[in-house]
């Protein structure tokens, strides 16, 4: 009588806990909804990790191929913080996939085809965009590791037996029916049998954590892939055609190991902790393991096209997210060939809260001219992201974008390589070659290249000289080559090969102020030694600076 008492209250603690947790997972499904509705637009408020940035790296470093933007490009640029803008995907899938896309500029209409369809379509149907997301979130995230990082380490594993799991299996059910028969003995044997299991398990699981998270992940594509395909998707019947085909080869996985989705307590639900201690003394999701590994072996480039195709539909819909959250967007105006005129309208800069938006139109290379901390170098980015983005995610921060299928290349943000051993100016020549080795690569697409300060690395002489040259050779192999420098002398010398613009500041009541508009011409003014005074050098110092200058500038000579 006791035994049967002792088992109707552990299935009513059971039931409550299954109730309890099924409220509660209700509950947070609700709040997240809201959340999802009420941020739409807004800049995500979060910092990633090298850790975290790394595991999103792992798309683009197995599939990058060709032509995509180099790691000096991403840097100067700093586009980790441009993809932590717009990453508002709710899956490891979603947010891999963007930053591949990031990393994989377009060079030709084709490759865009479709894309701005169904950013737009997204934008405007809510509902169906919520649903989305909700199953994107229910996927979730991948883990430490990406999901193509597992795959490729599962060839590790070796086989994989069941019968010593399934020996444990039969002695904790010999000692459960003992119970029944000896009480005292069958309690004695259920600990033993029990803890003997616990333990053994938690070395298996040790070794094969990394996985099960992995498999777990896969069901759960599984499961998203065929959510998604219940949705209407109206101007995605290709793209439903393709996920369909993925989910229906991967049938067999989802019908035999639907049960591997429960493995882990990762939200902290009670059920879920409960399942948890019923893996550890039976080994069920341990067998489960072992079985699914030669399968997803098998299909793992079915796996890899379903992953893919889950990230593809995150990413866009991210995409759409992010166009609400900048101060204004356009879709550019994309237009192949070699000689291709590069046309900005109020672009900003779309990491700024209150940007000064610019406007220029570009035949061939551009000079900018201005004192430190004008504009120069973030006007330089603003181009470059917005030519990035205009090839990525068909998306501009500006009132309209016209351009090319341009290669980009960079030479901005450097610094020493102490590990190579190479001085900045070692760094910064090496970075211009490659650009100058790219241009000499025969392509149907123009080169658009940015430069901060062409060869700051060096003494002034030297530098004018050979800075000329290089721009020159940039501008005879048609190269869009945005530079910015102090140096007034390359304005003169390049005036036939580029265009000059410049920023101007004012000192006024003993204050700096900067108006970030870009100007026709080359810079007029030089304030560095005002700037001295400004914040707070002596008079003798900065008059003495003035006068030698002045000086220099009649004379040609030091004093």
């Amino acid at each position: 009588m006791e035994a049967v008492i002792l088992l109707i209250l552990c299935f009513a603690v059971f039931l409550y806990v299954m109730i309890r947790g099924a409220i509660d997972e209700k509950k947070e499904k609700q709040k997240y909804e809201r959340r999802l509705r009420e941020q739409y637009g807004q800049f995500p408020e979060r910092e990633y990790s090298e850790e975290e940035l790394e595991t999103i790296t792992r798309l683009f470093a197995y599939h990058h191929g060709e032509d995509y933007l180099d790691d000096i490009t991403w840097n100067d640029l700093d586009m980790d913080r441009i993809f932590g803008l717009m990453n508002h995907t709710q899956s490891s899938s979603g947010a891999e996939y963007l930053y591949a896309m990031l990393r994989k500029p377009k060079l030709d209409g084709q490759e865009m085809k479709g894309l701005e369809e169904h950013i737009s379509y997204f934008q405007t149907q809510e509902e169906e965009r919520v649903r989305l997301q909700m199953k994107l979130h229910e996927l979730g995230k991948s883990g430490k590791y990406s999901i193509f990082d597992y795959l490729e380490y599962l060839d590790t594993l070796g086989e994989c037996s069941n019968r010593n799991h399934l020996l444990m299996l039969a002695a904790l059910l010999i000692s459960f029916g003992i119970l029944f028969v000896e009480t005292s003995l069958g309690v004695i044997l259920l600990i033993a049998v029990s803890s003997i299991n616990m333990i053994s398990y938690m070395k298996e699981k040790n070794t094969i954590t990394p996985y099960i998270t992995s498999f777990s992940y896969i069901m759960r594509l599984l499961y998203c892939g065929s959510g998604i395909l219940e949705e209407p998707l109206q101007v995605m019947v290709p793209y439903k055609e393709k996920l369909g085909n993925a989910v229906k080869k991967l049938a067999l996985i989802r019908k035999k190991y639907h049960y591997l989705v429960k493995m882990n307590a990762s939200s902290g639900n009670p059920l879920e902790i409960v399942i948890v201690y019923f893996n550890m003394m039976t080994h069920i999701d341990v067998m489960q393991f072992n079985r699914m590994v030669r399968l997803v072996k098998e299909h793992k480039k079915e796996i890899y096209e379903l992953a893919e195709a889950i990230g593809y539909l995150d990413a866009v819909i991210s995409v759409g997210a992010f166009r609400a959250s900048l101060l204004h967007y356009c879709v550019p105006e994309l237009t192949e060939g070699k000689e291709v005129t590069l046309q900005i309208e109020d672009g900003f800069h779309p990491v700024l809260s209150n940007p000064v938006v610019n406007s220029f139109t570009q035949e061939r290379g551009m000079l900018v001219t201005g004192s430190n901390a004008s504009g120069k170098s973030t006007f330089l980015k603003m181009v470059a992201i917005n030519a990035i983005l205009a090839q990525t995610i068909h998306t501009c921060a500006a009132t309209s974008y016209r351009g090319g299928f341009y290669k980009i290349y960079s030479s901005m943000a450097l610094r020493d390589d102490l590990g190579a051993g190479d001085s900045y100016y070692i760094v910064e020549i090496k970075a211009l070659k490659r650009i100058m080795d790219a241009a000499d690569c025969d392509s149907r697409n123009p080169l658009l290249c940015f430069v901060d300060e062409v060869l700051r690395g060096t003494n002034t002489v030297e530098r004018i000289a050979a800075s000329t040259q290089i721009m020159e050779r940039l501008s005879e192999k048609g190269i869009y080559c945005f530079a910015a420098t102090h140096d007034i002398e390359l304005t003169h010398l390049l005036e036939d090969k580029y265009d000059n613009y410049h920023f101007e500041e004012e000192v006024k009541d003993g204050d700096v102020l900067f108006s970030y508009h870009l100007l026709n011409g080359r810079a007029q003014t030089r304030n560095a030694i005002k700037l001295l005074k400004v914040i707070g050098f002596s008079d003798e110092i900065t008059e003495c600076a003035e006068d030698r200058a002045q000086r220099f500038i009649r004379t040609g000579q030091w004093s």
